[in-house]
């Protein structure tokens, strides 16, 4: 899924910040009563959002903010456990995992019962109506509608079900198509709460699928009623009700009392003496109500966590000095925070880059001063000085707890070197980059001055030899926009794990996922995509590494994308949040926090 960075603690997009007055920290960390929390019997969640939303109807959106609101509202099929690692499937809106036939194409899925809806005004009476096999059916086949879904489909569900894209084809020929009247035929109900899916291929993949947020279950009757205002309201079996969604104003969610879930019973080792088990078997949501509010400059977050009005927090780069330090490869808060906070980090499952468009007549058919592009930018220090060494260099697309990242994968990307730099320059007929008018990057940023200092850094470093980059600060949704459209030369650029496979983040060069798909820079290469296709299918393994291997070298040749990090999260939590533990797979942990009410009452002492 297409990201800015990920937040330890709110996975929703965070920017590279920019610097904060040194006031920030300087806030009194005494006694502070919190306003307005009297009733130790309700307990709230404030946290924040740090861009607005993109839609909040599952197919349609393709950023972390928009599906981290969307996984509270609505559910899919399938989740990750939220305490085992490495990350499991488990069943959510199913009995059980589904089970596959003697065929090895054929998947039984068997709905939980009694699940049900959330009381609406589009259904009769207003009230919540069972979920049936007819819902995931009526889901699938608007997953795959063009008119509905144009971006996430082929990295998805593409090639995958037997009929599904005969059937996608058809509603790009037919705008309204009406599905009831068209079979699709691997998809099959069997009653009321069964239905079996039928492969093209065996694919061990595919039930991951079924764990992403724009595969959430959405009912008919939203969909007739809202049509696009649907995008900004929410008809779920999530945890959680949409109760007030202003624009930039606080959104509300509230608690789901009908809702299936329960806390898990299991986890790792540590949990249990780790707190992380003493809920075990309650019914979900812990947390009676959510309050989000819009704050998108990273200064006025950090104020309101000092002073206890935010549960949780990332922290930002200027900050981290101040707060926090590396040990080693651990992370500690320093003096009085120490005793205030409650710290952890942890490797992302995202990567970020600045992407390159082929379709762009400077770069697309100038393989030399993409890799000039390459030379030039030093990675490692990158890291050092604008995150605080919170990430890793890239040697590959894939985050490193990820199987297929380089640490099964032996390939090493480009190293800075200014002299192989201009090298590739010369090569590419911009000799001391002479005649190569200045390049534009795009950036997603909710105030351009967050970005300032990171674009600095890039285009000083470019500069040394003898590139000259120049910026554009775009709100999320126009840069979107502009990725989709081809109208770029360089974006930075970023994608999160829809799920942990290599395969999630190779789909982005696939020339068919070009835009406006996952390969927003409409790289192509057929023996790439030939070998892409040959991986996809595979369980993780040797012979597959080996596949991966041959790929990341051909990416490696071709620069579709010039490696920036891949992020180590690390946030902040008020001691009074309770069952927190980093979950990087789930859109949302909400449901599974709790709150103690009277610490949170008393505030920060």
């Amino acid at each position: 899924m297409a990201v800015q960075k990920i937040s330890l603690w709110q996975k929703t997009p965070q920017l590279v910040m920019s610097a904060l007055l040194i006031a920030t920290v300087a806030v009194p960390l005494g006694c502070r009563p919190r306003q307005g929390t009297g009733d130790t019997g309700v307990k709230v969640l404030d946290t924040f959002r740090a861009s607005v939303y993109r839609s909040l109807d599952p197919p349609k959106q393709f950023d972390v903010a928009s599906a981290r609101i969307i996984s509270n509202i609505y559910d899919p099929l399938l989740e990750y456990h939220y305490l085992k690692r490495p990350y499991e499937l488990v069943p959510n809106l199913l009995e059980t995992l589904p089970e596959l036939g003697e065929d090895k194409l054929t998947y039984t899925f068997k709905l939980r019962k009694g699940v049900k809806f959330h009381d609406d005004p589009c259904f009769p009476d207003g009230k919540g109506r069972e979920l049936t096999a007819d819902d995931v059916i009526y889901t699938l086949k608007r997953f795959a509608d063009v008119n509905v879904n144009p971006q996430s489909y082929p990295a998805l569900l593409e090639n995958r079900i037997k009929g599904l894209d005969e059937f996608r084809e058809k509603t790009r020929q037919q705008k309204d198509l009406d599905y009831d009247q068209e079979n699709v035929s691997g998809i099959e109900k069997v009653d009321s709460h069964t239905f079996k899916i039928v492969m093209t291929e065996p694919d061990p993949l595919l039930l991951m699928s079924f764990a992403t947020s724009p595969l959430s279950i959405v009912p008919k009757e939203a969909v007739e009623k809202y049509g696009r205002k649907l995008e900004h309201h929410g008809v779920g079996t999530g945890p959680y009700v949409l109760d007030k969604n202003p624009r930039k104003g606080v959104m509300v969610l509230k608690k789901n009392p009908n809702y299936h879930g329960t806390y898990p019973t299991e986890g790792e080792s540590e949990d249990q003496s780790q707190g992380l088990l003493e809920d075990a078997g309650e019914k979900l949501p812990i947390i009676d109500e959510i309050r989000i509010p819009l704050i998108e400059e990273a200064q006025p977050r950090m104020l309101k966590f000092l002073k206890g009005e935010l549960d949780s927090i990332g922290i930002d780069r200027d900050n981290f000095s101040k707060m926090a330090e590396k040990v080693g490869d651990q992370f500690k808060l320093k003096g009085e925070f120490a005793g205030k906070f409650n710290l952890a980090s942890a490797n992302d499952l995202s990567s970020f880059y600045i992407t390159i468009n082929f379709r762009d007549k400077t770069f697309g058919q100038n393989k030399a001063l993409r890799q000039a592009l390459a030379y030039a930018l030093d990675t490692p220090a990158y890291i050092e000085k604008m995150e605080n060494g919170r990430g890793h260099a890239l040697n590959t697309i894939v985050p490193l707890p990820i199987d297929g990242s380089e640490e099964s994968v032996p390939v090493k990307w480009y190293s800075h070197d200014l002299n192989k730099a201009k090298a590739k320059l010369k090569e590419a007929g911009y000799p001391e980059g002479k005649g190569l008018p200045p390049i534009t990057i795009l950036y997603a940023s909710a105030d351009p001055k967050i970005s300032q200092q990171n674009h600095e850094f890039l285009r000083n470093q470019l500069a040394q030899s003898g590139i000259q980059l120049k910026a554009e600060f775009l709100k999320f949704s126009e840069y979107l926009q502009r990725k989709e459209g081809g109208s770029f030369q360089l974006a930075s650029g970023g994608w999160g794990a829809d799920y942990p496979d290599a395969e999630n983040f190779y789909q982005l060069f696939y020339g068919p996922n070009k835009a406006p798909g996952p390969n927003d820079g409409s790289y192509s290469n057929p023996e790439y995509d030939r070998l892409y296709e040959q991986m996809r299918r595979m369980s993780p393994g040797p012979e597959r590494n080996k596949i991966i291997e041959k790929m990341a070298l051909i990416l490696k040749e071709d620069v579709p994308v010039v490696f920036l990090k891949t992020p180590i999260s690390v946030g902040m939590r008020q001691k009074w949040l309770l069952n927190s533990k980093p979950n990087l797979m789930l859109g949302s942990t909400f449901k599974f926090l709790d709150i103690d009410t009277e610490a949170k009452a008393k505030g920060l002492k």
